[in-house]
């Protein structure tokens, strides 16, 4: 379950693909948003922030995971190099974890919209409605989005560079082998 110095536990390895789905769903619809007619645009919206604040609370659970784990060392023949631009972009995939989704629920909130959960709850605008704030924290969201494709883009191809060209253990770890 846990992870361990040569590989990542099943925890960790079941967050990292279930969030990659959700952020990935997420983001292509964010992006085709613009294309979707009302009334259906209101309600994939709305599964839209449903499913971004999940991602935020399964965020918030993978860095607790993360903190209180031990990381698989880096891969053998790994240069300083290599190794620092993998933390430098899992770390920045972490703080999108969080930042993206609160960017959109800040944004939600100001704009004086509640969150609906799936019709299980629904979470209330809890700051005063502003427009402006609101449309600042719409401008991080989409900026954030740009900066998460480019990211999740050069994570997907350096995991396939190590695949491929490197023959190496780094995606095979994250695939459970």
């Amino acid at each position: 379950m846990r992870n361990t110095t040569e590989k990542y536990g099943k925890v960790a390895i079941v967050i990292h693909w279930i969030m990659a789905l959700m952020i990935i769903a997420l983001v292509f619809i964010g992006f085709s948003l613009g294309d979707i007619e009302k009334p259906l645009k209101f309600t994939i919206i709305g599964l839209h922030k449903a499913t971004g604040t999940l991602v935020l609370i399964l965020g918030l659970f993978r860095w607790y995971w993360m903190i209180s784990n031990d990381s698989p060392a880096p891969a053998k023949g790994m240069s300083k190099a290599d190794i620092g631009i993998s933390h430098a972009t899992k770390w920045i995939l972490m703080l999108a974890l969080i930042g993206m989704p609160m960017s959109g629920i800040i944004m939600s909130m100001f704009a004086g919209h509640a969150i609906n959960m799936y019709g299980l709850f629904e979470i209330t605008p809890m700051l005063e409605k502003n427009i402006p704030n609101a449309k600042f924290f719409g401008s991080l969201h989409e900026i954030g989005a740009y900066v998460i494709s480019i990211i999740i883009g050069l994570h997907v191809l350096a995991a396939l560079k190590h695949h491929f060209i490197n023959k190496d253990n780094v995606l095979s770890r994250m695939l459970g082998r």
